[in-house]
């Protein structure tokens, strides 16, 4: 048996391990400096942010499959290495999109799956009876992140570092960071089987339960990565300064660790169902006034805010959910694939965005497109939560 000690500093070096990987959601503020200084189109920039969301939930299914083999901390050890490896070679690429491309989008991807599947499963494994509080706090670090990763970026800029030398100081320390943390990641020794444990994956994907949760998070995904990806760019093209463009991307960081917690909490009440409803519908509204609202310097900030807040229901809910119907001990390997949506709306939320932009020169139908997608998650849920009766879950 595993001590409390030991459970509680797995928690707390799982919540650090997602804050260091969760830096990626500042990814528009890295974007906006490669198309300046660097001559990045924006379909190019999102393309390496698709490739980083599309990477780690694959990792995830391969770390799934091999994880009563490994321990978990070697899984960490390797994350910490490869994100290292990732931004470093980023950083000397001297501009250049392919290696760029392949430092973040493919190695640091790969170093954040693996980060993402030990913080997620250990933990909840560790207190099986707490799934919905633990998954919160594991989730939201990784959203609270972005937060961090902002304010860092801002504090170089300011200083006159470019984007490529604070790749390699952000590579340098935040691998570190998660390489120490590493060595408090502790994983349960009894691992008994619950009455789902012996439940086949291909019958699990082809259940009905398995292709709403999967289409809900492809669809809320989307439009939140659509927006993060861009968020500054977005902005951008109003009189706002770079001050509060960055302080934006903060805010959605801050309201997605909020949501994260809020909304697993709420779920904990109203049920999963009502709850993806509730937040996908609180994102979708949101999305759609960065149209039909002024873009002043006040809205920008309460609608990132309010964006990132339903965005943040994403990452708790379906897990939650996830661990509730097939089990906790099945988490770590049953999750990934439902994950998969978020891999694909990785890739082409943030692409359809930058295409959408390059061929218009405006946000305007990305913004557009976003919001559809969320109401469109959010009324999927609606239905599931009245066919099944109103039945909390």
């Amino acid at each position: 048996m595993i001590n409390e000690t030991k459970k509680y500093l797995s928690v707390i070096a799982s919540f650090t391990i997602m804050l260091c990987i969760g830096g990626i959601y500042s990814w528009s503020i890295i974007a906006s400096e490669l198309i300046e200084e660097y001559k990045f189109s924006a379909l190019q920039t999102q393309l390496i942010f698709g490739v980083v969301i599309a990477i780690f939930p694959l990792t995830m299914i391969v770390a799934g499959r091999i994880s009563k083999k490994v321990k978990h901390k070697y899984f960490s050890y390797l994350s910490g290495l490869l994100f290292i490896s990732g931004y470093h070679l980023a950083a000397f690429s001297n501009g250049s999109f392919i290696i760029v491309f392949i430092g973040i989008g493919l190695i640091s991807g790969i170093a954040t799956g693996l980060g993402y599947w030990v913080s997620l499963t250990s933990p909840v494994q560790l207190f099986p009876q707490k799934k919905g509080l633990i998954t919160g706090i594991a989730a939201a670090g990784f959203g609270l992140g972005a937060v961090f990763m902002s304010e860092v970026s801002e504090f170089f800029l300011d200083r006159g570092y470019t984007i490529l030398e604070i790749l390699q100081k952000v590579g340098l320390i935040y691998g570190l960071v998660i390489l120490v943390f590493a060595n408090f990641i502790f994983q349960s020794t009894t691992n008994k089987p619950d009455k789902n444990e012996q439940i086949n994956t291909s019958q699990i994907v082809r259940s009905t339960l398995f292709k709403k949760l999967f289409s809900g998070i492809f669809l809320g995904t989307f439009a939140g990565l659509l927006i993060i990806g861009s968020l500054r760019m977005i902005g951008g093209q109003y009189n706002i300064s770079n001050h509060n463009l960055i302080l934006g991307v903060a805010f959605f960081a801050g309201a997605n660790f909020l949501g994260r917690l809020s909304w697993g909490l709420l779920s904990d009440y109203s049920g999963a169902s009502f709850s993806i409803f509730l937040a996908l519908l609180v994102q979708a509204i949101s999305i759609i006034l960065l149209n039909l609202l002024p873009l002043t310097t006040a809205w920008y900030l309460v609608l990132s805010s309010l964006i990132g807040f339903g965005f943040g229901g994403n990452f708790v809910l379906f897990a939650k959910e996830t661990a509730h119907i097939f089990g906790v001990t099945n988490l770590g390997i049953i999750y990934p694939y439902v994950f998969l949506g978020y891999a694909i709306a990785g890739v082409a939320g943030p692409i359809s965005g930058g295409l959408l932009y390059d061929f218009s020169d405006s946000y305007s139908s990305s913004i557009t497109l976003a919001a559809i997608m969320s109401l469109s998650g959010s009324i999927l849920f609606l239905l599931h939560y009245i066919r099944s009766g109103n039945t909390q879950n």
